[in-house]
């Protein structure tokens, strides 16, 4: 339960009692459990879409496209968006490996970081506008689905980054979580991670094949990103884990509003 709610403190804006001190392995074993905070805020983004169904019929998918972008930014706090922007101010132009951990630590934002954002939120309004509700050859809501499936696989990323590589840093939480994190924390990662996907795509909506596609495209980015900030920064660090993830879900919102799905329901 420590690590749940371990899970929950880092990863969401949730209000919740302050963290006991502890060792770095209690720590590290909210890893685990980051599909966990996935997947609750993927309830909340179904919740919010059936909500806006109701509410706003003749434009729900454009409304609730909206307003499940600003649910996600209050449940995280803003704090993967702040992590892609300070990842695109630091990583823009030739800048030393100090340079660019300098930058990531400054809380302002430059424009750079600010435009990466806003283009950024384009493409993410756009692929939720464009999910069907329901998908041909397959069953149930496609839509909810996809809703649940993004941050969940999100934040498996999240917590696969934090084990394969090491953290740039020498201090901080990110530090003492990254370095105590160990395989096993990423494999009870992927049996949730699997848990959920399972029942989005077996349950829910017939279409297992999406099962494989997803995690694989997913973790081919993760892997290909987190091996361009080792050789960069000697590692990663929050944002970059916060960004990378965050790409990693606008890729599997690409994914999912394509025609991808519909071959393989066929």
């Amino acid at each position: 339960m420590s690590a749940i709610l371990d899970a929950f403190r880092f990863l969401s804006a949730v209000p919740l009692p302050a963290r006991r001190a502890g060792d770095a392995g209690g720590l590290a074993a909210a890893v685990a459990c980051f599909p966990l905070v996935g997947g609750v805020l993927g309830g909340l983004l179904v919740l919010t879409d059936w909500a806006c169904a109701r509410a706003f019929p003749r434009v729900s998918h454009f409304l609730s496209a909206a307003l499940i972008l600003a649910v996600y930014a209050l449940f995280t706090g803003g704090l993967h968006h702040d992590g892609l922007m300070d990842t695109a101010d630091a990583f823009w132009g030739r800048r030393t490996r100090e340079q660019r951990l300098m930058i990531m630590k400054d809380s302002r934002a430059g424009a750079l970081g600010v435009t990466a954002l806003a283009l950024f939120l384009l493409v993410e309004l756009a692929a939720i506008y464009a999910l069907p509700t329901h998908l041909a050859g397959s069953s149930g809501r496609f839509r909810w689905a996809g809703l649940l499936a993004f941050p969940v696989v999100g934040r498996w990323v999240m917590a696969y980054l934090c084990v394969r590589f090491p953290y740039a840093r020498e201090e901080g939480t990110g530090a003492v979580m990254v370095g105590g994190s160990r395989a096993r924390h990423v494999l009870i990662a992927t049996l949730l991670a699997a848990a959920f996907l399972t029942g989005c795509f077996v349950f829910l909506v017939s279409i297992p094949l999406l099962l494989a596609v997803l995690p694989v495209a997913a973790l081919a980015f993760a892997e290909v990103a987190g091996g361009f900030f080792s050789r960069s920064l000697g590692g990663v660090t929050g944002d970059v884990i916060g960004a990378t993830g965050m790409l990693c879900e606008a890729l599997v919102l690409l994914i999912l509003a394509s025609r991808i799905p519909e071959l393989l329901a066929g």
